[in-house]
């Protein structure tokens, strides 16, 4: 894990420098840097695969001339090394070095080899070419600026405003900023909150001619799987979740860390990790509320049944206050609620406490299906083939999980034409944003966006690309690169993904959302049989003991703000019931600060 950056075009050495400065935080093992007339590599290391000086970037092919800057882990590098590059030379034990090896052996095909997480660029020699990749899921952010004949990348938004072109360039998107305080949206699709600021959408790759100074956005064309529901699923997912877990845990690390929320995926994820062990030390890290809600109370029993050498962060240990303003710097990003902060103070534990590579559970609930939508879809597609016997069967059993959820209207909701759902829910966005000042009628903003006709895969879509999963990848990498930690992401591992792909929908379902989860032989009963809850962040308790520190925040520094009256904000975060709203549009503020007047 890395952090990456580039210029295309007219650039000068103090570019280089600031660039340097502003990835160091990514990869404080070594700064490195290739350049020729007309583009620049910059790249920041953080050892994970080879902790020799072997594994430095940029790295250079000897043989074809091509140079490479990588960010993330190719899992089954050593397999691939083995079965197509036997007689090869290696310099190092690198998943770098086995990439550029790839490339110069398969051309753009390679990808189709790769099982991993991955942003980077390559330089092809021959071809005067550069490509900037970046993996199918988005579990590696890549943003990227272009004006005329300048293009300039990188790892995060900050580190291309450091340049003078790409800040005073930059414009607000209006319109995205309020999906985000209206419905939570961020990282949607190839947007950001900036208009002239892209992210590479999951599995694109960028092709930029250094000759013509031209470039073009292409989707790679990643080799067919076996893409259908089927009743009959030969591989048992335990096998796969184990193996997936070997691959996962290759790393010279000797120690991995581990975050434990109580709830279905990390539990899981943690016994396994540390029944399987890989010759590593398995630590987990929670955090605690000072009530604990039925997942926290869970990550006592865990600890106490399974002996997990265990970290907390508790809540009144939190400065919240000053780690939000914190998080905001690292992310890039406001942030919907207070989850994303107490990620980023556990990263902080993480790192405190000498460990480099973490596990989280996220990807889960996308990849089985946990949240609410998926089964409201899901009942919604059976009615739709008129099987009312078996919708009501699933009714009753699911209501077990959805106890104060009314699944029967929900579900039948969803039956409603995507068209009609996005005019319900603008007029939900009209009474989120009426502290505002815009004009409501000036942008046409879709909840839904229809990107299939099979409603339950049309909500599958929607998650994945811009309700949530882009926004959850891009701060758990932001955060846990903040402190020089890799974040891996086991559920989004691509045999995981093709197993989820490849079972039927009825068996996902088959006692209630997640059941390929649920029915673990290692989980015990007391997972098994939960509900989902959200992260462990009392985001009000908070908002309550932070109150004079945020008023005064809002009171002096909140000046020039687009969209923004004090007087209005200042009175929203007096109604209790819109403190969710109130806090997403402080979060806005605090980010317009610090990356519009930043200096």
């Amino acid at each position: 894990m890395c952090g990456i950056a580039g210029i295309i075009g007219n650039f000068e050495h103090s570019d280089l420098e600031t660039i340097e400065i502003s990835l160091k935080h990514r990869g404080p093992d070594k700064q490195s840097i290739f350049k020729r007339n007309e583009f620049c590599f910059v790249h920041s290391l953080l050892k994970i695969m080879d902790l020799s000086d072997k594994s430095l970037q940029p790295m250079l092919d000897d043989t074809s001339g091509n140079v490479i800057i990588f960010n993330g882990s190719i899992y089954n590098y050593k397999e691939l090394k083995k079965n197509y590059l036997q007689h090869e030379k290696f310099k190092s034990e690198t998943d770098t070095e086995v990439l550029l090896k790839m490339y110069s052996k398969f051309g753009l095909n390679f990808l189709n080899y790769l099982k991993g997480m991955y942003a980077f660029a390559l330089l092809d020699n021959k071809k005067n070419k550069i490509y900037i990749f970046r993996d199918k899921f988005g579990i590696k952010p890549l943003f990227y600026f272009s004006k005329s004949d300048f293009f300039i990348f990188a790892s995060e938004i900050k580190v291309l405003l450091k340049n003078k072109i790409v800040k005073n360039s930059i414009e607000l998107d209006q319109k995205k900023v309020l999906e985000f305080i209206a419905h939570r949206h961020l990282n949607g699709f190839n947007s950001t909150l900036i208009k002239n600021i892209k992210i590479l959408n999951p599995g694109d790759y960028i092709e930029y001619d250094l000759k013509n100074k031209k470039f073009k956005m292409q989707n790679f064309n990643f080799k067919e799987q076996n893409y259908y529901y089927s009743k009959e699923f030969n591989h048992n997912f335990e096998d796969i979740f184990k193996k997936s877990l070997n691959y996962l845990t290759i790393t010279q690390h000797k120690k991995i860390a581990c975050l434990l929320s109580g709830g279905l995926d990390s539990s899981l994820l943690s016994i396994v990790l540390n029944n399987q062990n890989n010759n590593k030390e398995i630590h987990t890290f929670s955090s605690i509320l000072n009530k604990p809600n039925i997942e926290n109370v869970n990550i006592h029993n865990l600890v106490k049944d399974y002996k997990f050498n265990q970290h907390f962060i508790l809540e009144d240990t939190v400065n919240f206050f000053e780690d939000h303003l914190k998080t905001i710097r690292d992310i890039d990003q406001p942030t919907p609620d207070a989850s994303s902060t107490l990620h980023n103070v556990l990263c902080k534990k993480v790192a405190e406490k000498g460990f480099r590579v973490l596990f989280t559970g996220n990807g889960g609930d996308e990849n089985f299906f946990g949240y609410p939508l998926h089964t409201y879809g899901y009942l919604a597609n059976i009615l739709q083939r008129g099987q009312f016997i078996k919708y009501l069967r699933k009714v009753f059993l699911f209501k077990k999980l959805y106890k104060k959820k009314n699944i029967f209207l929900r579900s039948l909701k969803e039956l409603i034409n995507v068209d009609i759902l996005n005019i319900v829910k603008k007029y939900q966005l009209s009474s989120r944003i009426e502290h505002l000042t815009v004009d409501k009628n000036k942008y046409s903003i879709n909840f839904y966006e229809k990107l299939s006709n099979d409603i339950f895969t049309n909500i599958e879509l929607n998650y994945n690309s811009h309700w949530g999963l882009q926004s959850f990848l891009d701060y758990e990498d932001k955060n846990s690169m903040a402190y020089g930690i890799e974040c891996r992401v086991p559920f989004l591992y691509d045999d995981i993904k093709e197993f989820s792909l490849n079972t039927s929908l009825d068996v996902h379902f088959e006692s209630g959302p997640k059941s390929v989860l649920r029915n673990h032989s290692q989980l015990p009963e007391y997972i098994r049989n939960q509900p989902k809850f959200a992260f462990a962040a009392n985001l009000q308790g908070y908002l309550i003991k932070d109150k004079d520190k945020i008023r005064e925040k809002i009171y002096y520094d909140f000046k020039d703000i687009p969209m923004l009256k004090k007087d209005k904000l200042l009175n929203l975060q007096n109604d209790q019931s819109k403190y969710d709203i109130f806090f997403r549009t402080y979060s806005y503020g605090l980010w317009y600060n610090s990356l519009f007047k930043q200096t």
